[in-house]
């Protein structure tokens, strides 16, 4: 995962690495993306409208400035909508998204999904030791209950910008994310989980593939999208440098829950970074 900005010094030296850069990043926002993502917005609802009902409770955590996903039309077809996120100004710009009566129906929630693990991973991996404690507690968020849970493209944001933004190199990067990315996101999968209500939906968006200069991959983004078979697309993507240990789909295997849907889409990051986004439909496992 490539990301725009490095802000380490100061990032690192108040202690809690990943929250902090992650706060750098939501700060990066303007209009200008938040035009260039409209089309993200659009391929998020086509899918959503097909999965949230009306007068549904729903919550998405790492919603941040919400430039990515339909805040709108979610607050006005949702009962409750609760915004998740570690940066309270990110989660006020996001609900001026929302129609001015719509508003009333936002909570915004602040949380670290992770309970702090990120931040002392990050810590113990900039100084080459190993964590004392990385676990998170498999507890729900918010009031629990919810109808529809949205994880928002948050995985691949729980440690690796504040590995980059510490200044650890690349191999020593890839081997911290595939010694402790698998256990986070489990542990944030099963969160959602346990925030769910019978029956729920729990949504997952990962960028899976990202393709930028300087970053070759061996098939283009076009190529995987004029597939016509989800399992031709995912064929092609095989073949590709992928994030280490941000996948929500293999956590959700792992706690049993069962796929109902799958979607494919763009997402112009930036300019000159494009990345393809998962959208993964579940149904909360016995397991």
């Amino acid at each position: 995962m490539r990301l725009a900005g490095r802000v380490a010094p100061v990032a690192v030296a108040r202690g809690r690495p990943a929250t902090a850069a992650n706060v750098a990043r939501n700060a990066l926002g303007d209009d200008e993306r938040a035009r260039r993502w409209a089309p993200v917005r659009d391929a998020a609802w086509r899918l959503l409208d097909q999965h949230v009902p009306w007068d549904a409770r729903v919550a998405v955590l790492g919603a941040g400035n919400g430039d990515d996903l339909p805040l709108g039309r979610l607050a006005a077809r949702a009962g409750e909508l609760h915004l998740f996120d570690l940066d309270p100004a990110a989660l006020r710009r996001a609900r001026r998204r929302c129609a001015p009566e719509a508003r009333q129906r936002v909570r915004l929630r602040r949380c670290d999904v992770t309970a702090g693990a990120a931040d002392r991973i990050a810590r113990a991996v900039r100084l080459g030791r190993r964590p004392r404690r990385v676990s998170v507690p498999f507890t729900g968020l918010g009031d629990g209950g919810y109808h529809v849970v949205i994880g928002d493209l948050l995985y691949s944001q729980l440690l690796y910008p504040a590995l980059m933004d510490a200044g650890v190199s690349q191999p020593r990067t890839r081997r911290a994310l595939a010694r402790y990315g698998p256990a986070l996101t489990d542990a944030v999968v099963a969160r959602m989980h346990a925030s769910a209500g019978t029956g729920a939906r729990i949504i997952h968006l990962h960028d899976v593939v990202g393709w930028w200069d300087g970053h070759p991959q061996p098939v283009s983004l076009e190529d995987v999208l004029a597939q016509e078979q989800l399992v031709d697309a995912f064929a092609l993507i095989s073949h590709c440098r992928r994030p280490v240990g941000t996948d929500p789909g293999e956590s959700a295997i792992r706690l049993a829950a069962r796929v109902l849907d799958t979607a494919l889409w763009e997402w112009p990051f930036a300019p000159d970074a494009r990345y393809l986004v998962c959208a993964t439909v579940t149904e909360r496992g016995t397991g």
